[in-house]
């Protein structure tokens, strides 16, 4: 059981020493024409018959509505007008919230809302609940901007209000039933809440039903710790602690795509999530360096897309915001004494850019964090 102890030990005592760092750049944008961004080439291959729309993106480029000048995947998303401007697959998204699990260091629990320039919109005081994974409740096909399911104590699935009212869910703490404590949550978009434990994949009903979708040896082959998804699609990734991945969904099942090397790890890292450009990215630390690292299925391994130089910053858990394909924007927590942070970096910049800092004033530590983008999901 060493692997268990040593996990939970960098979760709940050791996180005064491990923290990140990243960075924000600008965002891509429509090609430079040169006329106030309207594109008025002659020879240009878009601009001719096949682009019904006249917006410069044929179907064949990638325009999921080529009748509409407004769609393309050149265009940014332009919230409220019930369109996929960007052809992302999301309607209406655009960078709202982030949801930060904080833990202060009497034990009480938070859940700190910033919003896109690092303010606190809002402080969630949960108690005795406390968080240490988070996600956004999806209920109809939408998220839900003040509600929210969480991993309450390395112990239970539970709901969280806007009030911070805490509602138990499942309760995994029996070790009779569960050799293993749960770690990440996530909320796909038809609304199925998982949980992730060191050597099983289940997911939990609004009921407190608990089924088991997926199992492995924790020790020997895979110990699982961080859970997303991939809104497009609801398939959920699972990330282990040393660098392997598996993927789950209800239609295809069960299946590993990484597995990791317990003698000799390529990773350490605590979370992952998915990017618009349909690849799985974490934050670790590794002998490349340390930064976000994307997996390519083609070649089965991770591969060192953003690094920074400054190692006393090392990332501990991540969200994404990918509401541009082509350069999802990395939102790390980190703790470095006193201080909470929030590191982000916009795909390729391989700057690190503190969006939040605390004021030091209590020895507490930042967890898990989730983007809320405001979103209505398209049904995988």
């Amino acid at each position: 059981m060493r692997l268990r102890t040593s996990v939970l030990l960098l979760l709940v005592v050791g996180c005064e020493d491990v923290n990140s760092g990243f960075g924000v750049g600008v965002k891509d944008g429509p090609p430079e024409t040169g006329n106030g961004g309207i594109d008025t080439s002659l020879t240009d291959s878009a601009d001719t018959g096949d682009d019904q729309d006249k917006d410069g993106v044929t179907s064949a480029d990638g325009d999921c509505d080529d009748s509409d000048p407004r769609v393309s995947p050149a265009r940014s998303e332009a919230p409220s007008d019930d369109k996929d401007n960007d052809c992302d697959g999301k309607t209406d998204e655009a960078f709202a919230a982030l949801s930060v699990a904080w833990v202060e260091s009497s034990g009480a629990g938070h859940i700190l809302v910033l919003d896109s320039i690092g303010r606190v919109a809002d402080d969630v005081s949960t108690g005795a609940c406390v968080p240490f994974f988070v996600d956004h409740v999806v209920r109809d096909g939408a998220q839900l901007a003040d509600e929210w399911i969480i991993n309450d104590s390395l112990a239970a699935l539970a709901r969280v209000s806007a009030d911070g009212s805490c509602t138990l869910l499942a309760d995994f703490s029996d070790t009779e039933v569960y050799e293993f404590p749960p770690y990440g949550v996530t909320v796909t978009p038809d609304g199925t809440m998982y949980v992730v434990l060191a050597d099983q994949l289940v997911s939990v009903a609004d009921d407190g039903t608990v089924t088991p979708l997926a199992s492995w040896n924790a020790e020997e082959e895979f110990y699982a710790l961080g859970l997303s998804n991939d809104p497009a699609t609801g398939t959920v990734g699972i990330f282990d602690v040393y660098g392997g991945l598996a993927v789950y969904h209800p239609d295809s099942g069960f299946a590993f795509l990484h597995k990791p090397d317990f003698a000799a790890p390529e990773l350490s890292t605590l979370s992952g999530a998915r990017g618009d450009d349909g690849a799985w990215y974490v934050p670790a630390t590794s002998a490349a360096g340390v930064g976000v690292f994307r997996f390519d299925e083609a070649k089965e391994a991770w591969s060192l897309q953003d690094e920074w130089d400054d190692d006393d910053w090392a990332p501990f858990m991540m969200g994404v915001d990918a509401s541009d394909p082509d350069r999802p924007d990395f939102y790390i927590t980190a703790t470095a004494g006193a201080y909470q942070t929030v590191w982000r970096v916009a795909h390729g910049t391989n700057h690190p850019d503190q969006l939040y800092i605390s004021d030091g004033t209590d020895f507490g530590s930042f967890y898990g964090i989730a983007v809320y983008d405001g979103a209505r999901f398209l049904s995988p």
